[in-house]
């Protein structure tokens, strides 16, 4: 019989929690058996409204109560300060001792990402955690990090994002062969600045890597596909994925104004469903809900705070596939193999 994974999700974090959070929870059940739910946050609450979904039952989910949340506008050194009876801090403690296999929140990022580093703390060899998530592209998706984690990087942290990038698109997708790539404002060698462009010329020069090195990528070429790991650091990275949110938000809410202009193009419309919705599908920011903090100890999933429960399911699935796909100990392979890595540490010293 395969190992039943245990995911510890804190209930009490984002928007209309905990009740979007457990109808989460339920879409998961209604799609996967072998897994269980160690739900955190307020006991009498949760039962209270858990009795509404059918897929949930003794067999498959368990209650820890917390007293104490952490707000989602409350400064980082003030979630610290609440303690550790928030459903946050108690869940992600959960999974250091080994009682569950991952955490999902939809709660304060900054907390979360703190949270998470003096719990769990860093594997060996690497520096920071990048925060990851997936984009559509033409051909398929795309693994796209560090999304707003890190402000700064030198290229050992490039170099870093990549390996744990390039791990993670292998994890979940199954695939052998991940074409990793560097954002930056140009093609041309002398484009970039120092960190880019150090990074770059070691990964041109680095062997055993857990990818194909494709050079420079420029932002509009993410759509494209050509690589299916696009590594920056956090302030660029965060700027492109607001761009892109906001674009895709743009196209789609024009599109329905258009089509809703005059009584021709509502006929218009008619004509072209079909087509639009499956551009809808695509574009839908719920499919792809669920951001992965890389390079800690235990898999961490942000789930955004505006999320419904359709989103928060999208990340629980995706927890699924990272804990059943043993991402965690592929990365530590990595780091422990990876020439690169060896030569970064001995030149720090």
């Amino acid at each position: 019989m395969t190992k039943k994974f245990s995911i510890a999700v804190d209930a009490m974090g984002g928007d209309n929690a905990p009740d979007k959070v457990l109808e989460g929870i339920n879409l998961l059940f209604k799609n996967k058996v072998n897994i269980h739910v160690d739900i955190f946050g307020n006991k009498d609450l949760i039962l209270k409204l858990i009795k509404k979904y059918k897929y949930l039952n003794k067999d498959n989910f368990n209650i820890t109560h917390s007293p104490d949340i952490v707000p989602g506008d409350v400064s980082v050194r003030d979630a610290i300060k609440l303690g550790k009876q928030t459903s946050m801090w108690m869940a992600i403690d959960s999974v250091k001792e080994g009682k569950n296999d991952i955490i999902v929140s939809s709660g304060n990022t900054g907390a979360l990402l703190i949270m998470s580093k003096l719990i769990l703390k860093m594997i060996d060899g690497v520096d920071k955690p990048a925060l990851a998530a997936i984009w559509p592209n033409f051909k398929n998706y795309s693994i796209v990090l560090d999304l707003g984690a890190n402000v700064e990087c030198t290229e050992n942290n490039l170099i870093e994002f990549s390996i744990l990038g390039s791990e993670l698109y292998r994890t979940i997708y199954g695939k052998n062969e991940v074409v990793t790539g560097l954002l930056n404002i140009g093609s041309e060698e002398i484009k970039g600045n120092e960190s880019i462009k150090n990074a770059h010329l070691k990964l041109q020069e680095a062997k055993n890597l857990n990818f194909i090195y494709k050079g420079y990528i420029e932002g509009n070429e993410i759509k494209n596909g050509d690589a299916q790991v696009i590594v920056t650091d956090g302030f660029t990275g965060n700027i492109a994925l607001k761009t892109a949110e906001g674009t895709a938000n743009f196209i789609t809410s024009e599109i329905k104004k258009s089509f809703s202009s005059s009584f021709l193009s509502k006929i218009g419309y008619l004509f072209s469903y079909f087509a639009f919705k499956e551009i809808k599908k695509k574009l839908d920011p719920r499919k792809y809900n669920g951001a992965i903090f890389l390079g800690l100890n235990a898999p961490v999933i942000k789930s955004h705070g505006g999320a419904d429960a359709f989103a928060f399911y999208n990340s629980l699935n995706l927890s699924y596939q990272i804990i059943n796909g043993n991402l965690i100990n592929k990365i530590k392979n990595n780091f422990i193999n990876n020439n690169v890595q060896q030569s970064n540490k001995a030149e720090s010293l």
